[in-house]
């Protein structure tokens, strides 16, 4: 089938529309999935295979191993506690009883979504690949489970995500504290990441694969949840 010319303008005018979540704020999103669908979905085929990025997570598992100092896992330890899925269901928690004293009901739905469907979708990604755990952090793990993905990477992704999505949305900032709030987030997930490579708990691939996890699944979260707004006539560029 043949586009013509003007259709095709017509058709990249409304996907960067910025004055509703359908055009720009809508192709972000589904940009941002694919592209995190691609990187897990090639990490995933690295794992399997037994590839160059397993022997690669090996080699940087013993070379950082070998560096680290008593400071240093001090640092971390607190990170990957202050990053865990436990303190991120605490915040889930927070956060979905004040959107509930709000009546925020789409956001609500939205926010639980995001928190549950994460978590669960982590522990089935674990149970499908069975990845095993690096040999040096045993002590900073408590119960058992696999390896890839990392639920720190995911959750700590999922939950700044959505925390900083909340406040775009709600307009409890302005430009200058948007930015700062996803600095300050970009910021705490990369250190909660390498908490987790630094204390031997996880290689950098399964890190990786949490934030790609946690991205993709974060993404379609807030598109679904634009979609629902902008049919009951919320636009993003009213703030």
């Amino acid at each position: 089938m043949n586009v013509s010319p003007v259709h095709f303008r017509k058709f990249l005018e409304r996907r960067l529309d910025t004055s509703t979540f359908l055009g720009l704020h809508l192709t972000l999103g589904l940009v941002v999935v694919a592209g995190a669908l691609w990187l897990f979905a090639s990490l995933l085929d690295a794992v399997l295979d037994n590839a160059f990025l397993v022997r690669f997570d090996k080699f940087a598992d013993r070379m950082i191993h070998a560096q680290t100092t008593p400071a240093g896992l001090a640092f971390f330890n607190f990170m990957s506690r202050v990053g865990s899925p436990v303190a991120m269901t605490i915040l889930a928690i927070v956060g979905g009883i004040y959107l509930l004293a709000r009546r925020w009901p789409t956001l609500f739905v939205t926010w639980v979504a995001a928190f549950a469907g994460g978590g669960l979708l982590e522990r089935l990604l674990k149970a499908v690949v069975h990845r095993t755990r690096p040999p040096y952090g045993t002590q900073y793990l408590t119960g058992n489970s696999f390896s890839f993905p990392s639920g720190h990477a995911m959750a700590s992704i999922i939950g700044c995500g959505m925390l900083v999505y909340l406040l775009f949305v709600s307009r409890q900032l302005g430009r200058g504290g948007h930015a700062v709030a996803i600095g300050a987030a970009a910021i705490f997930v990369m250190l909660v990441g390498a908490s987790r490579i630094y204390l031997g708990v996880h290689y950098p691939s399964d890190v990786l694969g949490g934030w790609a996890a946690g991205a993709a699944w974060l993404a379609i979260c807030i598109s679904v949840a634009g979609i629902v707004l902008h049919h009951r006539g919320f636009t993003l560029s009213s703030s």
